[in-house]
């Protein structure tokens, strides 16, 4: 069996090869370069006179109100289409708002 396959295959190879050369005198010839190639944009620069953004001046402690739930990443995306994965967080009615301390080290 595994001899009339294998023939099977190097009968249909040796007929395939004549179809594909034929397959490849119709494609059309490529065109040729210009002798002259257009030149690219040049590539892009930082700007030289940026300067850094100005640091806040903080000797005190500074205390802040925050909404601290931040979605980095789609945790529904492997469920059915228009269901949503929600943690418990997501299911509260109200975000409770935390405190954001800032003590600057010197």
């Amino acid at each position: 069996m595994r001899r009339i396959t294998f023939a099977a295959i190097i009968i249909l190879g040796v007929f395939a090869m004549p179809i594909s050369s034929a397959v490849a005198e119709g494609l059309p010839i490529p065109p040729i370069p210009p002798e002259n190639p257009p030149l690219g944009d040049i590539a892009p620069v930082p700007n030289v006179d940026a300067l850094a953004p100005a640091a806040r001046a903080a000797d005190s402690p500074t205390v802040d109100v925050k909404f601290f739930h931040i979605r980095r990443y789609d945790p529904s995306m492997g469920f059915a289409p228009g269901s949503r994965y929600e943690t418990n967080e997501d299911r509260r009615p109200i975000q409770p708002p935390g405190f954001s301390v800032s003590v600057p080290l010197k």
